[in-house]
């Protein structure tokens, strides 16, 4: 649910009308949908999707655990959300002369796989499925090219830097949902979720969650550098002010309308607007709209 500090942030980006300075976006889990409904012309509606349509049991239940269900309902968000209540504009994102790339993790060796270039609907909806299937909580691996089987981009790809730079990104600016971007934290799971892991997915993926504080770590070091390894310029927009703190199961509307404004509020401060306008649905009535919303 932190995600929508993350749309928040590319909604300012789209009302301040910057979208078209950028050669490329690349978005991992949620920042995945964040990147899709930006190129779409629709941010804003991609943000409200987290405090009017998914803050509620039908997405994510704790309880469901002991049904040996998912907590979280990926593809109640992929197949009804955003396909019917706030369909994303796969047409409009296919079209756009930005290409978005979602990052998701093999099951097989838990390496990072790029999904790009897509020219079907039904491929932009599978890949929104791959990059956000976390592990066990958000079900089953999900097919991609070639039939390997993926899970949530975060795991082996966070923060995709290392491609963008890798593709030829002379500029980069990082969008980062926590407050503290170089105290970026991420748990290796004790014993028993591990051989879980190992058990239902890959030993490369319990290996994976083994030395992902290791690899948090170095990418918290590394957003704290003015310039990635390759040179590239980085710069790095974290929340700000009250909001800034979304849990990752929260599902109060209001802490969620704060979350987005907390984004909202990064970008314009990064931007040099601060304090020149609010996030439009600060209120909480779901009022205002985004370049290209409804």
């Amino acid at each position: 649910m932190r995600g929508v500090i993350a749309g928040g942030m590319v909604s300012a980006l789209d009302h301040l009308g910057l979208v078209p300075a950028f050669d490329a976006v690349y978005g991992t889990s949620a920042g995945a949908c964040a990147g899709a409904y930006l190129l779409a012309g629709q941010a804003l509606r991609g943000t409200r999707i987290f405090y009017e349509d998914i803050n509620n049991g039908r997405f994510l239940s704790v309880a469901r655990v002991f049904r040996r269900r998912p907590v979280m309902n990926v593809d109640y968000l992929i197949d009804h959300v955003m396909t019917a209540i706030k369909p994303l504009d796969t047409a409009r994102l296919m079209a756009s002369a930005i290409p978005l790339t979602m990052m998701a993790t093999r099951v097989a060796d838990a390496a990072p796989v790029a999904l790009t270039g897509f020219r079907r609907h039904g491929e932009v909806m599978q890949a929104l499925r791959a990059s956000t299937r976390v592990p066990l909580l958000g079900g089953p691996p999900v097919a991609g090219p070639g039939g390997a089987m993926l899970v949530d981009g975060a795991l082996s790809a966070p923060v995709a830097t290392a491609l963008a730079e890798a593709e030829g990104a002379t500029h980069v600016l990082a969008l980062i949902t926590r407050p503290d971007a170089q105290r970026i934290a991420g748990g290796g799971g004790g014993p028993m979720l591990r051989r879980l892991l190992a058990r239902r997915l890959s030993p490369a993926i319990a290996a994976a969650f083994a030395t992902r504080p290791a690899r948090y770590a170095a990418l918290g070091r590394l957003l704290a550098a003015d310039n990635l390894p390759g040179g590239a310029w980085l710069s790095v927009v974290t929340p700000v002010g009250v909001g800034a703190g979304v849990r990752r199961m929260e599902k109060r509307r209001t802490a969620l309308v704060a979350g987005a404004a907390a984004g909202w509020r990064a970008v314009m401060a990064w931007a040099g607007r601060a304090g020149e306008m609010e996030f439009p649905d600060l209120s909480g009535k779901g009022h205002g709209a985004g370049n290209g919303d409804e």
